[in-house]
């Protein structure tokens, strides 16, 4: 059976870059997967509050903004089926329509039934709302793909391990994805957290188990970066092009307060990473 790929594409205010869902549709074609892509065009509410405090133009403001979700909607539509013929691959696309503020959860509930999902934030967007609703309310692994030329490869994977709950979640979510690669480098951070070497050497068994060559390269502390920034830097010199690690967070009313390390990758990523928590 193939793999069921979930692909979340916005239109309003920020839109998926395209060079972003290229890459995410390569990636699935790899995968042999199917794809559905759920594009979401934005839909403003009527005007509830006295004209006067939000000005007069804002009905033809709000007519115009959705007018420009939708053109973009096309455009994107357009662009996913042309590289989906390029490669093959199996592509179902929704259109859907939300408020803004519904869309993270909105996206997420959908992704909850499916095996992965691939969502590519963009460059300089420094609040990531659908991406974090994503990782902690799918309920299912996340592959971020950033908008920039770096390959969308897994011959050599990385995997983040700190022994925690949730890189223990992400490394047995990313198995399936592991196997299709020639090596896996496991990346630990001793001077950012104290690691426990059995679970270390137990993750390297794991990986020979499953037939899979394995090896650990330890990140250097470097107290001018992010503990994130370090463990893609780690990634990038192996030549990985998948990092894989657990997504840290917790709930405060609906608000997500994430870990270092995933508020860094969330905001300065250089590779794909696949998260899960």
């Amino acid at each position: 059976m193939a793999l069921s790929i979930f692909l979340p594409v916005l239109t309003s205010p920020y839109t998926s870059p395209t060079r972003g869902l290229r890459r995410a549709l390569d990636l699935a074609a790899t995968l042999g997967a199917e794809v559905l892509a759920s594009i979401s065009e934005v839909d403003i509410p009527p005007l509830v509050a006295p004209v006067l405090l939000l000005g007069a133009d804002f009905p033809a403001k709000a007519i115009e903004a959705e007018a420009a979700s939708r053109a973009r909607a096309d455009e994107l539509e357009r662009h996913l089926r042309h590289q989906s013929a390029r490669l093959n691959l199996a592509l179902r696309v929704v259109r859907t329509r939300s408020r803004q503020e519904w869309i993270g959860d909105t996206m997420g509930i959908v992704a909850r039934t499916h095996d992965l999902v691939l969502f590519c934030p963009g460059e300089g967007i420094d609040d990531q709302p659908v991406a974090e609703a994503l990782i902690f309310g799918a309920g299912r692994r996340v592959v971020l793909i950033p908008d920039n030329d770096a390959p969308v490869q897994l011959t050599t994977v990385a995997v983040a391990w700190d022994g925690s709950r949730a890189a223990a979640r992400a490394f047995h979510d990313a198995l399936p994805v592991l196997q299709m690669a020639q090596s896996v480098i496991v990346l630990t951070a001793g001077a950012d957290k104290q690691i426990e070497q059995g679970g270390v050497q137990g993750v390297l068994e794991a990986l020979e188990r499953n037939a899979l060559k394995a090896s650990r390269v330890d990140v250097a502390s470097d107290p001018t970066q992010t503990i994130g920034e370090a463990l893609q830097g780690a990634a990038l010199a192996t030549d990985a092009g998948l990092l894989v690690m657990g997504g840290y967070g917790h709930s405060r009313v609906r608000e997500f307060v994430l870990g270092g390390a995933t508020r860094s990758i969330l905001k300065h990523q250089r590779l794909p990473v696949l998260l899960s928590h």
